[in-house]
């Protein structure tokens, strides 16, 4: 019995003392941080976040929500944050804590420029919003990359339903883009490193079919969505209008180079910085027979580089009721607007300067889309009673007997000839339809052959008829749900060239479906930024 004591105290000893330590070292995969508003605590969406000196990183989720793996951590490496509007920042990762979500603060740049510098005004040109914009099109072939580069991010695509996140796919994919001359379709080349459905967040089968205009059964409201054949991540690309700015990409930016300018007004907003680079802020607007634009574009004051267009489009309905549409204590710009109607989509998409050349750092796609779901009260059979000479209608579900016995609410046919109600009785979930022509129907030379044929030639119309939990027949409810697509950028090659010609990406099949992967020796470099639960 001794024996056996010691070796339960042992064992206990192992329980409480080693595996936490176990336990511990599973946990702290990643430090969980969220980017915000030193002054009023909103959460920044999409700021960029790199490991000093390693060109690594990763873009903050629309809640300001970010994960840095622990090994970084353990390397001493720092944190460099920077966000259009903010001091960037930078912050040692041994200042992080591994149990708890880590807030980091940055400051609104406008709040540090107590220095005014006067310029003569006769002496510099005032340029208009519509005149910038101008230049920076026509300055797309010199800022931006015409020869191939590549790089290598995270993928995500998932739906929202009340703030809440569904039907998440993540991947980490290397792009190859042979440059802006080429046309993107058909000339970049993805490879997929790694891919999953995230078991851990809800699946929703309903949001999660493909649109159907046709049934519309699933539907964009007021608008449709091509894919030209691609799949999810195809579809993303064609909405960075600054990459395709010569063909046409979406309403109402059309051609980039072209159209926005004709399609669009514009007005100055105070300059702005991205780091230390002075900005133009220029907003974007439209009217156009019942839809809105809103939109903001960001662009250099030295080069007229475009570095962020954020361009939302508002249908022609007005919500029912005021909600936002994207993560809670989202500070993006569209939990703003709240007069300009439904949010049919809007693309962010932003660009980076490495050695005067304009980069893609992210882009976000968010569309919303309804679902219609199946009645919850419905009939679901009829039959003809010989016997006791009616027609019996079997519902789903128990009928509010005042709508059920109403004659109106009928339309009764039998072998194409209308019939006139007499009277109407309600069993539990039936109705009980006696008609006023019986012999029509039950003459006794007709009742042998109707009994063979049951309720064949019988057709019942049916309306305004509610159940007992008050769902009127046959009325289908109408769910809304925002669809996003995003892809960050964590690593940016600018010099790629020579790629071999095996396992890329199909475009025309789904990523997360029998797609080819290969996986490189450097895979852990890179990683899912999953959004941090609520």
């Amino acid at each position: 019995m001794q024996s056996m004591s010691r070796i339960l105290f042992l064992i206990y000893v192992f329980i409480f003392i080693l595996l936490p330590n176990i336990l511990i070292g599973q946990e702290a995969e990643f430090l969980d941080g969220k980017i915000i508003n030193a002054k009023n605590e909103i959460p920044i969406p999409f700021a960029t976040i790199r490991i000093k000196n390693k060109g690594k990183g990763m873009i903050s989720n629309s809640d300001g929500g970010v994960k840095i793996p622990y090994e970084f951590q353990k390397n001493g490496d720092t944190l460099v944050i920077s966000s259009i509007g903010y001091l960037s920042k930078e912050i040692p990762l041994s200042n992080l804590h591994s149990e708890q979500v880590n807030f980091i603060r940055l400051t609104e740049k406008v709040e540090m420029l107590d220095e005014v510098i006067l310029i003569d005004a006769e002496k510099t040109k005032r340029r208009s919003a519509k005149e910038i914009v101008r230049l920076a099109m026509e300055k797309i072939p010199k800022n931006y990359p015409f020869t191939p580069f590549s790089y290598v991010g995270y993928y995500r695509d998932y739906q929202i339903k009340e703030g809440k996140y569904l039907n998440l796919n993540e991947a980490i994919m290397e792009v190859f883009d042979p440059g802006f001359d080429i046309i993107d379709l058909k000339g970049t080349r993805i490879r997929i490193y790694q891919y999953k459905k995230n078991s851990d967040f809800p699946i929703d089968t309903v949001a999660i079919k493909p649109y159907d205009y046709i049934n519309r059964s699933k539907i964009i409201s007021n608008a449709t969505l091509a894919g030209q054949g691609g799949n999810e991540y195809t579809i993303l690309r064609l909405h960075d209008a600054i990459r395709n700015y010569n063909i046409n990409t979406y309403d109402f930016v059309n051609r980039l180079d072209v159209d926005l300018v004709k399609n669009h007004r514009f007005r100055l907003f105070p300059e702005t910085f991205v780091d230390s680079t002075p900005l133009y802020a220029i907003k974007i607007s439209k009217t156009y027979e019942g839809y809105k634009v809103a939109g903001k574009i960001y662009i250099s004051k030295d080069d007229f580089e475009i570095y962020k267009i954020e361009y939302a489009v508002y249908g022609k309905r007005k919500p029912r009721s005021y909600q936002k549409i994207i993560q809670p204590n989202s500070s993006s710009s569209r939990t703003k607007e709240k007069n300009l109607g439904e949010l049919l989509y809007e693309i962010i998409i932003e660009y980076q300067s490495v050695k005067e050349i304009m980069y893609p750092n992210y882009i976000s796609f968010n569309n919303s889309f309804e679902v219609q779901l199946p009645p919850k009260f419905i009939p679901v059979a009829v039959k003809i009673n010989h016997e006791r000479k009616r027609f019996e209608l079997t519902f789903n579900n128990i009928p509010l007997l005042k709508d059920a016995i109403k004659k109106s609410n009928y339309r009764l046919w039998y072998q194409e000839v209308k019939l006139k109600i007499d009277s109407i009785a309600v069993k539990k979930n039936n109705v009980l339809l006696y008609p006023e022509n019986k012999k029509l129907v039950f003459a006794p030379k007709r009742i042998q052959s109707l009994s063979k044929i049951s309720s064949k030639g019988v057709a019942i119309e049916v309306k305004n008829v509610r159940d007992i939990s008050g769902n009127v027949v046959h009325e289908q409810e109408s769910v809304s749900y925002n669809q996003f697509r995003e892809f960050f950028v964590q690593e940016l090659k600018p010099n790629t060239t020579n790629i071999s010609d095996t396992l890329f990406m199909i475009k025309t099949r789904p990523i997360f479906k029998n797609q080819p992967t290969i996986a490189p020796k450097n895979l852990s470099d890179y990683w899912m930024n999953t959004p941090l639960k609520n």
